[in-house]
């Protein structure tokens, strides 16, 4: 069986996963998405307080942004490269766990 180099729809969707990441970390930075049991990063130290969940997103605004753009220039190359999906949620794993680590770290700092 052969690859058919093409557009990738996956590739396109994890792009677009990864913005919807950038925009709720910035919103949620920015205090215009407080604090809930919806939508944000949601683990025990953000939770705790509106000052640390406010922190914790800003902690891990920069991950994000790395992450969405490694995953753009990325989605942008994978019509050329057979392994694009397995690359892309890889990074998108990475830099999701980075971006949590992040505003744990930030929110503890904020509780403390």
């Amino acid at each position: 069986m052969s690859y058919t180099y093409g557009t990738n729809s996956v590739a396109y969707i994890l792009a677009a996963a990864m913005l919807l990441v950038v925009v709720v970390t910035q919103l949620a930075a920015s205090g215009r998405i407080s604090r809930n049991g919806f939508i944000g990063i949601r683990i025990p130290p953000t939770m705790t307080s509106d000052a640390a969940w406010t922190a914790g997103h800003k902690a891990a605004r920069l991950p994000s942004w790395i992450g969405f753009a490694l995953v753009a220039i990325t989605a942008g190359v994978a019509q050329f490269i057979p392994e694009a999906n397995a690359i892309l949620i890889a990074i998108l794993l990475l830099f999701l766990a980075w971006s949590v680590m992040a505003a744990w770290r930030g929110a503890r700092s904020a509780i403390s």
